[in-house]
């Protein structure tokens, strides 16, 4: 592994030395001299100049892997080579100066004139500086585009969110289990201290929401032993009770990987001169992984990204093929990378009367600003990945608590959309700050409330927020957002705490400008039991059955007082449950009453 890498870096800067000669002296005039006079010291540093020129080149190219495009090699050049201009122009000035006043001394003539410069080595000079003063220009040059850059944005506005209809596929589990989760499975791989967990990403595959994670090398010499990583982590993004599986893979090619087999050096390989945003793991229908590659091009100079597509590479084979922006294969949930969405909402908020409106000395009227602290991941209605950002005023101090609006990316499309009804409304920061110092986190030391997630749930404003202590789950904090009465509840499950949910939002009705939905009442279900089976999960048993004569489900959790009755419950019993139907297929029991039970 070590003459591998040996050979790759000799190699690399041996086959940029034909370009690296921009390095050496532009002056003809020192050329001549050290050739005349035999100028060892002159050839020396003119080979160490290459040498270095070549190195930094290398460094570049092959390790940064910058994209071959004139615009990369004027940002990462242009000052470099100014510079040696200057300093190349000075260098013969001295040398000819002390070249002159050695002659000087020699006879005794010290008012002889000062040797002329030629007119080359002041353009020489000339050059540098006009390299070096564009290269600066350049850093300013997106200020004079600002309104194309917010025009790259576009933005859908609308006026009041979509209803959360399914809350069933609502993800719980946070980055942070996710990589808990998968620490425990790579311990139960060969080798395992060869191997580390790579990003986790959340992804849809046939319609389950999970977290994917590549296995990656664990250093250079490690890489080197191992040759391929042996798959990928698999992790349920809804269910908090199930440990992450090891999809086993022979991985040659991933992000880890080193030399040739590098994931970005394979896509920089075969597409040199588009501009690669991110890049990620992501299996297809049937589990095969691939990495894909959000790549394209910058609107001007090296500003606006501009996604073209994605470049899908098989990790076994490191075959790449490019797919055009809305040719993608179905599976592929992301185009965009949050990065990238992110960007164009800033600068759709920022530029929106263009870049004097928001400069120091500008009004900033009309500017919002993405609170790039709580932007987050999941799914909509449809199953498509989306970004979501809550969007606040501009402030000249300290942070806004509440909202102006919030913004939906749709990672597969690129479409936004901008919904600006949204007011009286918690920021993510406050909603998390409110559920950590509410009632119920409180009691529990060490318990803390994640980032959440907006949605309008049961026609009120509301954050979803996980709530761990450590990388475990402890329950689900829900909080309703009006700044002027803001409520938190609290479960120990999902299906808990969106009853608790239920109950506040009915008993807060038009007070705080809610209207209670249909289904919000109370219904008392009467009949016998036909099934009846539990479930083990990590919280306690939860009870699911079937009552004669209705169609649906019903569940009993940990939270309900009369759960002693339900493990006694048989078939055929006669039972009462009360519950909060909200046209859930599964429908959580608020009260259970077994009547053939003995009477307490």
């Amino acid at each position: 592994m070590i003459l591998s890498l040996l050979g790759f870096i000799l190699k690399g800067i041996l086959m940029k030395i034909p370009f690296a000669i921009l390095g050496l002296s532009f002056i003809p005039q020192r050329w001549t001299n050290a050739i005349t006079k035999k100028d060892i010291p002159f050839f020396i540093e003119q080979g160490l100049r290459l040498l270095v020129s070549a190195s930094v080149l290398f460094f570049v190219i092959d390790i940064m892997l910058l994209d071959l495009t004139a615009a990369a090699f004027f940002s990462s050049f242009a000052i470099i080579l100014g510079l040696i201009l200057i300093i190349d122009s000075r260098m013969y000035m001295y040398s000819a100066s002390e070249s002159s006043s050695t002659r000087r001394n020699r006879r005794g003539n010290d008012a002889a004139k000062q040797p002329k410069t030629p007119w080359n080595v002041h353009f020489n000079s000339l050059m540098g500086v006009v390299l070096i003063a564009a290269w600066v220009i350049m850093l300013f040059y997106p200020l004079t585009f600002a309104a194309e850059l917010h025009g790259l944005a576009k933005v859908d506005k609308k006026k009041e969110l979509e209803e959360v209809q399914d809350i069933k596929t609502m993800p719980l589990v946070t980055v942070k289990m996710a990589d808990a989760k998968g620490d425990a499975a790579i311990n139960k791989i060969e080798n395992a201290s060869y191997f580390t967990e790579g990003e986790y990403r959340l992804t849809n595959i046939n319609d389950e929401l999970a977290y994917t994670s590549p296995i990656e090398m664990d250093g250079f010499l490690k890489a080197g032993k191992a040759e391929y990583t042996p798959g990928y982590n698999l992790i349920s993004a809804v269910s908090t009770d199930k440990g992450a599986s090891t999809v086993k893979g022979k991985m040659l090619y991933a992000p880890s990987q080193y030399l040739h087999h590098d994931l970005e050096r394979t896509i920089r390989k075969a597409y040199p001169n588009k501009i690669i945003h991110a890049s990620y793991l992501e299996p297809n229908e049937d589990g095969k992984p691939f990495f894909v590659a959000s790549v394209g091009h910058y609107l001007k100079y090296r500003s606006g990204p501009v996604v073209d597509g994605v470049v899908l590479v098989n990790p076994e084979t490191g075959d790449t093929k490019y797919y055009p922006k809305g040719k993608e294969p179905k599976w592929v949930d992301r185009t965009f990378t949050l990065e990238t969405a992110l960007e164009y909402w800033t600068y759709w908020g920022k530029y929106i009367h263009g870049w004097k409106n928001q400069s120091l000395i500008g009004p900033k009227k009309d500017v919002l600003i993405p609170n790039e602290d709580n932007m987050q991941v999941t799914f909509n209605e449809k199953g498509q990945l989306i970004y979501v950002v809550d969007f606040t005023r501009a402030k000249s101090k300290g942070n806004s608590k509440t909202l102006v609006g919030y913004g939906v990316f749709n990672a597969k499309t690129g479409e936004m959309t901008y919904y600006k009804g949204v007011t009286s409304v918690l920021t993510g920061k406050e909603a998390k700050s409110n559920a950590n110092a509410s009632e119920f986190l409180s009691k529990y030391p060490g318990w803390k409330a994640t980032n959440g997630i907006f949605y309008t749930i049961y026609g009120a404003p509301t954050y979803v927020i996980p709530v761990t202590k450590g990388s475990k789950f402890q329950g689900v904090a829900i909080v309703y957002a009006n700044s002027d009465n803001p409520q938190v509840v609290f479960g120990k499950t999902k299906d808990e705490a969106f009853r608790n949910y239920k109950k506040l939002i009915a008993s807060l009705g038009k007070v705080s400008g809610v209207t209670p939905q249909k289904g919000f009442e109370m219904k008392e279900i009467k009949g016998k039991v036909m099934r009846i089976n539990d479930a083990n999960l990590s919280n306690g048993y939860v009870f699911h059955l079937i009552v004669e004569g209705n169609a649906k489900r019903f569940s009993v959790d940990p939270g309900v007082n009369a759960l002693s009755d339900v493990v006694l419950t048989n078939v055929g019993d006669r039972v009462v449950l009360k519950v909060m139907d909200m046209e859930e297929d599964i429908v959580p029991v608020d009260e259970f009453t077994n009547l053939d039970l003995p009477k307490k």
